[in-house]
């Protein structure tokens, strides 16, 4: 589907079907000599031979640790079934069985095989479609406290996705865009910028724009950097702003982030040799510092 254009960068990243959540306890492996483990021991077992944690990386293994994990009703496990035959790993590639895995692991209260039939719903996937129904899941996975519910939906209302009129509603994107960007994730940072920049669903506020593009750019967000560039602007009648802003662009548009990019192509002829080399030298600091953090 086709997403909605921005004056300003907002992100990139696709909706993902996860079969696991992002915290991955220690996991408990069995052994022949091992008494029968639990449906939870089960389950962390199929985890681990499934992201090669531990172990290493077997597919097939997880595939049956998650079916002993789901005989002995370990809420997640049919879920995680429904991954394999949803992306076609181990298994073909089947839509229908998948989306009976997600609706049995919702059945047993699982958040996450509600959000995936959400998912399924809203792609018409597995014989599904409805929009309504697809929504209404995943606002009620989101509602149970799953992480990925929340960016989905922020980034489905924010864009506009599965409306015919691709028209965002900004209103509905902020609850689950604050809670993803208080989460950590650069990109709902980024987000949350731009909509307390342009007043979209909450108030303006430049101050907390600015206070979000610098935390989202310090996180390695091109698109942040983009727009903190352009917020602090390269025309900026005071020295220190101005070459920030240049900097923090010319880090934007090494990576290709096409706002920047036109940005400097124009800075480069207009502004004097020395604000544009003061500017390339600071955005080689932030770049050094950003490394620095490392992933966050």
């Amino acid at each position: 589907m086709k997403l909605k254009s921005f004056t300003l960068a907002v992100t990139s990243s696709t909706i993902i079907l996860l079969c696991a959540s992002a915290q991955e306890p220690s996991v408990v492996v069995a052994t022949h000599d091992s008494p029968i483990p639990s449906a939870d021991a089960e389950y962390e077992a199929g985890k681990s031979f499934l992201h090669g944690r531990g172990v290493e990386k077997n597919p097939e293994k997880a595939l049956e640790h998650f079916k002993t994990a789901a005989d002995q009703g370990h809420i997640e496990a049919p879920g995680a079934i429904g991954y394999f035959y949803s992306v076609g790993l181990v298994v073909d590639k089947d839509d229908v069985k998948a989306a009976e895995c997600f609706q049995k692991g919702l059945e047993k209260g699982s958040a996450l095989a509600k959000f995936n039939l959400g998912r399924f719903y809203l792609d018409e996937k597995g014989g599904l479609s409805g929009r309504d129904t697809g929504l209404r899941l995943m606002e009620e996975a989101a509602a149970s406290g799953l992480s990925e519910a929340h960016a989905a939906l922020a980034e489905i209302y924010f864009l506009g996705l599965y409306c015919s009129d691709h028209k965002p509603d900004f209103t509905k994107a902020a609850p689950h865009v604050k809670v993803t960007a208080d989460n950590g994730m650069a990109s709902a940072i980024n987000m949350l910028g731009v909509m307390k920049q342009r007043g979209l669903g909450i108030d303006e506020d430049q101050k907390g724009a600015e206070e979000c593009f610098r935390k989202s750019a310090m996180k390695g967000d091109f698109k942040a950097q983009s727009n903190l560039g352009h917020l602090i602007d390269p025309d900026n009648k005071k020295r220190t702003r101005r070459i920030e802003a240049t900097a923090w662009l010319i880090l934007a548009a090494s990576q290709n982030e096409p706002l920047a990019s036109r940005k400097i192509a124009e800075l480069e002829q207009s502004m004097t040799k020395k604000d544009f080399t003061a500017a390339r030298e600071m955005s080689d600091e932030l770049q050094a510092k950003i490394a620095e953090a490392g992933p966050k």
